[in-house]
């Protein structure tokens, strides 16, 4: 495995989502060269092209009470008070002018009377949720990557990301990737490099997240020595279709049960939200309705591990409205069953209220981040973030590209490629699959929606045994090199994850630790930090919320 091109850009943008894709235009529109580069097609299969095509904006046509100060109160109420403030600032106040930049990429908006139609969702106190013409991800995502594309954005799919570059003073000068289809390997050298490569649902056995989410970001950035923040924080989306002869989806509570009056049942026909206290509406956070429904399942509840969801009580002149948002193959039947996934990380990557990571050259944007979201995500920000951060580091990193007169050469080139295929060797024939499997089980029994010290240190055990595992299976081609190096990024997060939660003996927000069920407090208003020691092990801490 050789390295058969080498490419020279000016901005590299690392992932082809919401958020690489507006920050491909911003650097583009700043006057730069620019390359992204994806696992997957741009615009296609990743979470924003899957999402339900909505996203936050305080605009205040509809309702005067709907401003930028009240979408950050919001916010912060819903994180429980560990959100990085300036970051959620940043994301409010700028996602006005974003919204107009994203009508003139040429992204549907539906419209009522001339102005923009807003939805309301729970845990946001006005409605300001706008949402696009067909309600689905691709609304965003394929208007962004026309738009790009017509702009002379320089594209590369189909590759895999393994390494960062860092130049002579430190900086970030662009990465390694892996092309499966021609064998071997590219040399991408860049001025300035965004990543954008989204979360990392994959950790789970149980998640509605596209395959590649198998968190490559923070582990590129956090090898780099950028630390993570808040890795304990998973949101888990909380009703998703389980019908075991049906393909799974989301089923959107928000509209069938929040906004269509759909109820949710246990084995014993009670109302769940009746007996959690959730009659209220706005108190139907994801957090909330994913706990209750994980208790009723664990304390015997559940029906073959979910619980049902009924749509007889939504009214008639709503049925209709609602069609598209039913579960195909339920035919003639109003009840379903629906268990909780996987959905978003609110933990990232530690950075400052403009996407930069502390080392010079490299920004992000999007999920890859933490600090926006806190200890849970309101419904519509996470593209909201996106957006906004998308495009101011797109423009920083264009801004930094010009002051750089030429792309700086990488002098430990043969050492690394050396140490990519040094990771191929082994002797084992373990099946990759099946340790992943292995993992993405264990993770979702002992660090999912209910957690205790018990299992969580049973776990940091568990994971030490089977990277050990890992690093000893021999691969004998690109495809299961790459699938090898993906599970290697879904052990850092899983560890991340798991001594994150141990740390934080308390419960708050989407981490519900069942030895301290109670939310502790002022003295836990503090964020974890995950590090990197000088004998690269990872280490745990606190840092105050700024």
């Amino acid at each position: 495995m050789d390295i058969i091109e080498e490419i020279i850009t000016d901005v590299l943008i690392i992932g082809g989502g919401g958020a690489g894709l507006c920050a491909a235009i911003s650097a583009k529109k700043a006057g730069v060269k620019v390359l992204m580069v994806s696992k997957s097609r741009p615009g296609r299969a990743n979470n924003t092209a899957i999402s339900g095509g909505s996203f936050a904006v305080a605009t205040g046509l509809w309702d005067e009470r709907d401003t930028s100060d009240q979408h950050l109160q919001d916010t912060l109420v819903a994180g429980r008070w560990i959100n990085r403030p300036e970051m959620v600032r940043t994301m409010v106040s700028d996602i006005q002018e974003q919204t107009e930049k994203l009508l003139n990429y040429g992204v549907p908006l539906q419209r009522k009377n001339d102005k923009l139609r807003i939805i309301s969702l729970p845990g946001h106190s006005v409605a300001r949720n706008t949402v696009t013409e067909k309600s689905f991800g691709t609304d965003f995502t394929l208007p962004l990557f026309n738009y790009a594309k017509n702009l002379g954005i320089n594209f590369l799919a189909g590759v895999f990301v393994v390494h960062l570059f860092r130049g002579e003073q430190g900086n970030v000068v662009g990465a390694l990737a892996i092309d499966p289809v021609r064998q071997g390997l590219i040399m991408i050298l860049a001025k300035a490099t965004v990543l954008t490569s989204g979360g990392a649902g994959q950790t789970y056995s149980q998640t509605n997240n596209t395959p590649g989410t198998t968190g490559d970001g923070y582990a590129l950035a956090f090898r780099l020595g950028v630390p993570l923040i808040d890795m304990e924080f998973v949101q888990y989306y909380p009703t998703y279709l389980f019908e075991s002869y049906l393909a799974k989806t989301m089923v959107i509570y928000e509209i069938l049960v929040y906004r269509g009056n759909a109820r949710l049942f246990n084995s014993k026909g009670e109302n769940i939200a009746i007996r959690h206290g959730l009659t209220d509406p706005s108190s139907m956070t994801r957090d909330a309705l994913t706990l209750a429904i994980a208790k009723e399942i664990k304390e015997g509840r559940g029906i073959n591990g979910g619980v049902w969801m009924d749509l007889s009580t939504i009214p008639r002149d709503k049925i209709e409205r609602f069609q598209k948002f039913f579960p195909k193959g339920l035919k003639g039947r109003n009840r379903f069953l629906v268990s909780p996934v996987a959905h978003f990380f609110m933990g990232g990557l530690l950075v400052n209220d403009q996407g930069e990571t502390g080392i010079e050259g490299l920004y992000s944007a999007g999920e890859v981040n933490g600090g926006v979201h806190g200890a849970n995500r309101l419904g519509g920000n996470a593209l909201t973030e996106a957006w906004v951060y998308g495009d101011i580091t797109g423009r920083l990193s264009a801004q930094y590209s010009r002051h750089k007169k030429k792309v700086c050469r990488v002098e430990n080139l043969q050492a690394i490629v050396n140490d990519l295929k040094s990771y191929a060797e082994g002797n084992s024939q373990l099946s990759i699959e099946i340790l992943r499997k292995e993992l993405q089980c264990l993770m979702w029994e002992k660090a999912g929606i209910i957690r205790n010290k018990e299992k969580l240190s049973e776990l940091v055990c568990d994971i030490e045994k089977l990277k050990d595992k890992l690093s000893k299976i021999k691969v004998d081609n690109i495809k299961k090199l790459i699938n090898k190096l993906e599970l290697a990024s879904i052990f850092l997060v899983s560890e991340a994850i798991t001594r994150s939660a141990l740390l934080r003996k308390e419960s708050r927000g989407a981490h519900y630790r069942e030895d301290f069920p109670s939310e502790g407090g002022k003295q836990w208003i503090k964020n974890t930090l995950v590090k990197k020691d000088d004998d690269n092990k990872m280490i745990t801490t606190f840092i105050m919320t700024q």
